[in-house]
């Protein structure tokens, strides 16, 4: 059964060091196998909008149930630059209710709302953002995945069953979900929309992993870029929340802030050597001397 974790032992849970020598050729490994296993997905008999399919690659420990669901929008032929292997999270509360799409706008809404209420928690949030960005604290994952595939005009489902699928989950342990499910409290979409901080978190991983395909895609299919280095994707979109944390945490100011992205037309970078700064210093840097 999960248990409270004091601070001391939350810091130790989520610490790291990152470095360019080790960190970073591992993160890219995985996220390279990622992609692969998830643009490998069939899409066979499946279209954006008529038939498409979940599945299920978290469960909370409040019931709550995490899918992907594809083809998604981007996927749709008579869109301009058309990404046939988009998908999108979905999060099914545990009374079987599904919330809303969240957009990067949302997080940023929900990461305000943290700041909020509970500001002494947005180090340990960064740190996850963190991990997420450089797949620290990933697991693999063989067992066979639950499906279900959707006829979206007649809003019934049309078949179900289970498909292998070979993936690196998010691998935090239940004692730091439980303590900061506990901590931050439920997360607010709106009024009528509310989740677990785990839930939160791991539908974001899936968002990430949707932006590390979409680069990848763009850059290797579209690009024919063969020496596509993952340069963008997850890494950019957990900077760019890293930076609405530290601005929350009142260490980076508001011009600052808007400078960042204005000046990156919108995909702002983080400083490596504010990891520190953002968490609190549970993630360090140890490339700075």
């Amino acid at each position: 059964m999960a248990r409270l974790l004091n601070t001391e032992e939350l810091q130790e849970e989520l610490s790291f060091g990152y470095s360019k020598v080790d960190v970073l050729p591992e993160s890219k490994r995985l996220r390279k196998y990622n992609v692969e296993a998830f643009n490998s997905l069939s899409r066979e008999k499946l279209e954006y909008n008529k038939r498409e399919r979940r599945l299920l690659l978290y469960t909370t420990l409040l019931g709550e149930k995490i899918y992907i669901q594809y083809p998604g929008k981007e996927s749709d032929a008579d869109r301009k630059q058309v990404m046939p292997l988009d998908f999108r999270p979905e999060l099914q509360k545990a009374d079987g209710e599904f919330i809303p799409d969240i957009s990067f706008g949302d997080i940023w809404d929900i990461l305000d709302k943290i700041g909020s209420e509970s500001k002494k928690y947005l180090p340990f949030v960064a740190s996850l953002f963190l991990h997420m960005s450089y797949m620290r604290n990933y697991k693999k994952e063989k067992s066979p995945c639950e499906y279900e595939d959707l006829d979206i005009k007649n809003g019934i489902e049309i078949e179900k069953g289970k498909v292998a699928h070979d993936w690196y989950r998010l691998n935090i342990s239940d004692d730091v979900w439980f303590t900061l499910n506990d901590r931050v409290g439920l997360i607010e979409l709106d009024s009528n929309h509310v989740f677990s901080f785990e839930a939160f978190i791991k539908l974001v991983d899936l968002l990430f992993q949707n932006e590390d395909c979409k680069y990848y895609y763009k850059n290797v299919v579209v690009y024919e870029k063969s020496n596509y280095n993952f340069g963008n994707g997850r890494t950019h979109s957990s900077d760019t929340n890293l930076l609405i944390i530290s601005h929350l945490e009142e260490k980076t100011k508001l011009s600052s802030l808007l400078n960042s992205f204005q000046k990156s037309r919108g995909v702002p970078g983080f400083k490596k050597q504010d990891y520190s700064i953002v968490t609190n210093g549970m993630v360090i840097n140890i490339d700075v001397k």
